[in-house]
């Protein structure tokens, strides 16, 4: 149904989402489950979804974005002629928190130089559901806590349920829904 491999999935993973969906359903045989899958499209597409574990946050690992402002920036633009564009992609991006965390660490590093290189950050994911929420850059108010007042205040626009990603970082942001290990 969704065309995904799962094929090189963990086991134990697999069956941990598969016994999580039957218990959603109170389907006590693997066989009524997969019958169940074979002839609910909706059911498949759920369990697809629940395989695809979407876990991401803005700036999830401090010393990660401390890094690449620290070495991998500066390598990236050394002897980089300013018209020469810079190019990130992010694969399995989920929901895009991570895309937007490099794209907003990138232009904390540039500063004043943001506006003097062309950027274009890449996201994707297998995902369509997720691309759409990546790519509509609106998320919970509790992501205030992982993003800190600073930022919010300069790359978010505060919205009635949460915070929107601010256009000129959108802008910079690419989200396209792909299979890494088949596209």
């Amino acid at each position: 149904v969704s065309g995904v491999d799962f094929s090189n999935y963990k086991p134990a993973t697999l069956r941990r989402r598969i016994l999580r969906r039957m218990a959603v359903g109170r389907i006590e045989s693997l066989g009524d489950y997969l019958a169940l899958v074979d002839r609910d499209a909706a059911e498949a597409e759920a369990l697809c979804r629940d395989v695809l574990i979407n876990v991401t946050s803005f700036f999830r690992d401090s010393a990660v974005f401390e890094a690449l402002k620290q070495t991998v920036f500066p390598a990236l633009l050394n002897d980089r002629p300013a018209e020469r564009p810079i190019r990130i992609w992010v694969p399995g991006c989920a929901t895009g928190e991570e895309v937007y965390s490099l794209a907003i660490c990138l232009l904390e590093f540039l500063g004043p130089r943001a506006g003097l290189t062309p950027i274009k950050m890449f996201g994707t994911d297998v995902s369509e559901s997720v691309i759409a929420r990546a790519r509509s850059g609106r998320y919970p108010q509790s992501i205030a806590a992982d993003v800190g007042s600073e930022r919010l205040r300069r790359f978010f626009v505060p919205v009635e349920d949460g915070f929107l990603i601010a256009k000129a970082v959108r802008d910079l942001c690419v989200f396209a829904r792909q299979d890494a290990t088949r596209d």
